[in-house]
Parts: structure tokens; C-alpha cells; sequence
């Protein structure tokens, strides 16, 4: 079964000018797109690209700055394309 869209004449430019530019077609790059809204399957899906750190809540100190400078090391590490 297919349905017809009508779309504004600027919506579709820009519908194709995105298509163009990653070598698909509308239609394609709609279907590409569509696969994300489905949200991530695991949680390294969901947590792509991201770094951070826990806070516990609690006051005490097992070591000094550990986590921030953990989450330093992993963002340069990042940045420098080594993860």
C-alpha cells in the first residue's frame, strides 16, 4: 500500500537539498531518519557521545576530584578521536 504527502514547496527543497547532501534520495533519507525515532536499544545506544559522572549525594570523599578528573581525561581522550 502507498500514500501521497503533500508538502509545501519549501519543506520539499529542504527535504532534498538534506537528501542530496547525504548521496540518498527523499524517500531514503526520510526511511533513515525514521530509524531514530524508534529511540536507542541499549543503553551504549542511548549514551553515545556522551560523558559525564554520578554524583552519590553523600558528603564523603574517597578521593580527591576522582570523578571530575576522570570525565576530564575521557572528554580530551574524545575530542582527540581516541574513542
Amino acid at each position: 500500500m502507498s500514500h501521497i504527502l503533500e508538502l509545501p514547496d519549501e519543506l520539499y527543497a529542504a527535504l532534498q537539498a538534506a537528501a542530496d547532501a547525504s548521496g540518498s534520495t527523499p524517500l531514503g533519507w526520510i526511511a533513515a531518519h525514521l530509524e531514530h525515532v524508534e529511540g536507542p536499544r541499549t543503553l551504549a545506544d542511548l549514551f553515545v557521545g556522551r560523558v559525564g559522572r554520578i554524583q552519590s549525594g553523600g558528603t564523603e570523599r574517597w578521593s580527591e576530584e576522582c570523578g571530575a578528573k576522570f570525565t576530564d581525561y575521557v572528554d580530551a581522550k574524545r575530542r582527540g578521536g581516541c574513542l
